[in-house]
């Protein structure tokens, strides 16, 4: 049997802490799955290439050789995006003091037109798209008009790590009151065990919540919707405000609410604490999240491209569609109201082929249909100043260019076994990762 394609995967920002983080993750095979080979292209820009090599460096002595066909480290845009199959866009000009919102867009409009050129001029007709440099949803648009032979539905933007964020939170505060609840509360901390029984409760995990969806921009407009979240609790799925009795705590309008922790700080409420918590990460670290946004761009790409989303749900729960995930997507025909010529955070499902659809029925109740609407705002002004940055007509589409129509795809279908699955370096973005 003829050996795989191996599916050309270009990282931007190459040399940032994002990439360090990243690299470990598909290089193990837990992105792209284990039987696909993966040749790994590394970019950055040129006072970043000691940097760059240096990391190539440790790629080779980590002896990743589970999936890793080879590793290309380079500053030259055409070697990284040639026949790029899958494209994860990291690189963004960081924020600097005293820089206006709008003069720092417009420097990360300038990266995206190179960036969408790149890939129109070099990259695979069928290229999937991760954009995760800020302002995500308006570098999509950018990215999106200037390369107008990668399908629409083919760019996407991480809100993934704004959801994992969420999810993490639910799952905490639903353990505590359910160690509590059941008594296994011990000096302050709670009593688990992997399966129940002894007078401990289950603790919780990832596959044992549903419903999680944030709206909107990726931003502090952002919309993290607790509504239709459920938990699998004694092997059935119940309404998340049955398990975690602080229903304050859920809501959008809540903020710190009379609660407050065993140090006497006031408990922000969930929505507040998602939107916060890269400010809070850079706070302490004095650097901006990368490992959990590493992990959250696996998982964006792994449900988009390899399995379906949601598919490790529990043993004894009742099989069904992909799980809903937030993914920011094209609103183009979105069933929400959102105007479309933008990107913005949905809840989508995904068959784990490299396609999306928006999560059709999923409910947006009053209050997260008028925050989404500040948050489209936003998103709004944000393309205008992009206009106002590169000119009127940045956003309008040039012809396609002439490559050959189906360059790329034949080789990512062979390389997923039938699935078609910049510069700049990581730093402070508009909003802190």
């Amino acid at each position: 049997m003829a050996a795989k394609t191996a599916l050309q995967v270009v990282v931007t920002g190459g040399a940032g802490q994002i990439a360090y983080s990243l690299i470990p993750l598909i290089a193990r095979g837990l992105v792209f799955g284990t039987d696909t080979r993966v040749n790994l292209r590394l970019l950055d820009i040129p006072p970043s290439a000691t940097a760059l090599e240096g990391v190539a460096m440790e790629i080779q002595d980590s002896l990743f050789l589970t999936v890793l066909d080879g590793v290309v480290a380079t500053t030259d845009e055409a070697k990284a995006f040639e026949g790029a199959q899958v494209a994860i866009l990291l690189g963004g000009f960081p924020r600097r003091p005293g820089m206006e919102r709008g003069d720092l867009i417009g420097k990360n409009a300038g990266i995206m037109k190179r960036m969408g050129e790149a890939l129109e001029r070099y990259a695979g007709r069928n290229c999937k798209v991760l954009v995760v440099a800020n302002p995500a949803p308006t570098n999509c648009i950018v990215l999106a008009s200037h390369a107008p032979s990668i399908p629409r539905k083919n760019i996407s933007c991480l809100s993934r790590l704004d959801h994992d964020r969420m999810v993490g939170m639910l799952l905490h505060e639903a353990n505590r009151c359910l160690g509590e609840a059941s008594g296994s509360v011990r000096n302050g901390t709670v009593d688990w065990v992997s399966n129940g029984g002894g007078g401990s409760c289950r603790r919780l995990g990832p596959t044992d919540i549903r419903g999680v969806c944030v709206w909107g921009n990726h931003s502090n407009s952002q919309v993290p919707d607790a509504s239709a979240v459920e938990f699998f609790v004694d092997d059935r799925w119940i309404p998340a405000a049955s398990v975690i009795r602080d229903a304050a705590w859920l809501t959008l309008s809540s903020n710190s609410h009379g609660r407050f922790d065993a140090d006497g700080e006031a408990v922000l409420g969930l929505a507040e604490a998602v939107r916060g918590r890269g400010a809070a990460v850079l706070d302490a670290r004095k650097l901006s999240s990368a490992m959990s946004a590493a992990n959250a761009i696996a998982g964006h790409l792994s449900d988009w491209l390899v399995r379906p989303s949601g598919s490790a749900a529990p043993a004894s729960a009742a099989p069904g569609a992909p799980q809903i995930v937030s993914m920011g997507v094209a609103s183009d025909g979105n069933p929400f109201g959102v105007p479309e010529g933008l990107f913005c955070s949905f809840p989508v499902r995904c068959p784990g082929d490299g396609d999306w659809s928006f999560a059709e029925g999923f409910l947006l109740k009053e209050e997260a249909g008028h925050q989404l609407s500040l948050s489209v705002k936003e998103l709004q002004e944000e393309k205008a100043m992009v206009l106002d940055a590169l000119g009127d007509g940045a956003l309008e589409q040039p012809p396609p260019s002439p490559r050959g129509a189906n360059a790329g795809t034949a080789d990512a279908a062979a390389a997923t076994g039938g699935k078609v699955p910049s510069n700049g370096t990581n730093g402070t973005p508009i909003s802190s990762l």
